[in-house]
């Protein structure tokens, strides 16, 4: 008999969802991980064959997939789920959008992170790119960091034009945020090289990549300059547009075309750009987006919540079935619950006359969103020479197991499934549905504390 290849870790007895089209599902499947990088993905009878172990989880028939990857999501949102306000003024309590970002220190931030961090593992998430709205930014690696999960960081109101946002989104603004990001071009790259630094250590779990506010807000020289470090340092470029009817239409008013002709223009499209929201196109803008394969980051619940469908042609799904790398995202859990995007997006493409695969979703949170930000290569799918994010899915009750074969149940339901375990590289952060690298309480208590620490600032 062969002797057997020693690897560092084995998951066996899984039903394995890899969001690899080439080999899509094995039940029961096996996986096995040496120095943080998956060797081989197959039946588990073939891989337990051909590897031992110093250590094997037993997924005891559960759900295995890679790690999902949410392309767009406010971080210091995370411990405000239900706060009333609205983003065009104030609530009852004067409390508006800008406050709650621009408050901050490293403390909330930090606690807000890793906070974040737990929810987000317990939803089978593994890596998240921050939507360029977190001042601390090394408090926001840290945390992450120390938690053992991936993300992503920008530099923070990546702007030097604030005057459409005056006009179109005045709780988005205020004076205090003027002096914290004022409008500066220097300041902006300045701040984009910093964040780039982080890259320079190819296994740290917190990347920097290159992201502007968007929706106007940079003038052509700053898009140009972003765009060009961005490629320079071959990671992705992205910013927010075509969100709301009104902010699209100040834009065409302001620059005589519309915002994705304006950034095609200058050569800010293509498959290296993930633009988010995009819910109000022209059919032109739609003919310049499939023309350069530029990505985008889907935000279905805010474009149901905004009404912003049926009056406009919800694109995304016509996009995805044309090959196109269209990833899910929540923006904001002020209001939407994580892990909701998927159902949410096979609703509204059904309402668009778009229908979508039930499985669509889970490769639009796995290999497309690994695609969308750069990472492709190295994350997405459980397939041999990856990273090795796994998530191993507790079986609670029968209707946390499937029949299914292509990942329609992860597509449809991954939020109701209970997470048992997380990998990161190979590393166990969560075993049990709690995090095996910090205290889980210790992480709940302060940030609630920190979440009160803020509601007093803001009510000053």
């Amino acid at each position: 008999m062969a002797q057997k290849q020693s690897v560092d870790l084995l998951v066996a007895n899984g039903d394995l969802f890899t969001a690899d089209k080439g080999r899509p599902h094995f039940r029961p499947g096996a996986i096995a991980v040496d120095d943080g990088t998956i060797l081989a993905v197959g039946a588990e009878a073939e891989i337990l064959s051909r590897f031992a172990a110093g250590r094997t989880i037993d997924a005891q028939g559960g759900i295995v997939h890679p790690g999902f990857i949410d392309t767009h999501l406010h971080a210091t949102s995370m411990l405000l789920h239900g706060l009333p306000m609205d983003i065009a003024g104030r609530t009852e309590n004067t409390v508006n959008y800008a406050r709650i970002k621009i408050e901050t220190d490293d403390d909330m931030t930090a606690a807000f992170t890793a906070a974040a961090a737990v929810v987000l593992l317990r939803r089978g998430y593994t890596l998240f790119m921050e939507a360029g709205t977190v001042f601390e930014t090394d408090a926001f690696a840290d945390a992450l960091t120390r938690c053992g999960m991936r993300g992503l960081v920008s530099v923070p109101y990546g702007w030097d034009d604030m005057s459409l946002r005056r006009d179109q989104a005045p709780g988005t603004i205020n004076d205090t945020l003027s002096v914290r990001a004022p409008a500066d071009a220097k300041r902006v790259m300045d701040g984009l090289h910093k964040e780039l630094r982080r890259n320079r250590n190819r296994n740290a779990l917190v990347h920097g990549y290159v992201c502007l506010n968007g929706e106007g807000s940079a003038s052509d020289d700053l898009i140009r300059g972003a765009v060009a470090l961005a490629r320079d340092h071959g990671v992705v470029f992205g910013q927010h547009q075509a969100f709301l009817p009104r902010w699209t239409r100040a834009q065409h008013e302001k620059y005589g075309e519309s915002g994705v002709a304006r950034l095609h223009r200058l050569g800010a499209l293509g498959p290296a750009t993930l633009l988010a929201h995009m819910n109000v196109l022209s059919a032109d803008d739609a003919d310049m987006i499939r023309a350069t394969k530029t990505g985008v980051a889907w935000c279905p619940n805010n474009a149901l919540d905004r009404g912003v469908f049926p009056a406009h042609r919800c694109y995304h799904p016509s996009f995805y079935k044309a090959g196109l790398n269209v990833s899910l995202a929540i923006d904001t859990t002020l209001t939407y619950p994580l892990g909701s995007a998927g159902i949410a997006a096979l609703l509204l493409a059904a309402a668009a006359g778009e229908h979508l695969a039930a499985a669509d979703p889970f490769h639009m949170q796995t290999s497309v969103a690994a695609t969308n930000i750069g990472l492709g290569g190295t994350l997405g799918s459980l397939s041999a020479g990856k990273r090795a994010d796994i998530v191993v899915r507790a079986v609670h009750d029968v209707a946390h197991t499937s029949l299914d074969e292509v990942g329609g149940v992860l597509g449809t339901s991954s939020a109701m499934i209970p997470v048992d375990t997380v990998a990161i590289d190979g590393r166990i952060v969560m075993q049990g549905g709690r995090l095996t690298t910090l205290d889980q309480g210790d992480i709940l208590a302060t940030a609630v504390h920190q979440r009160d620490r803020l509601l007093r600032r803001l009510a000053g």
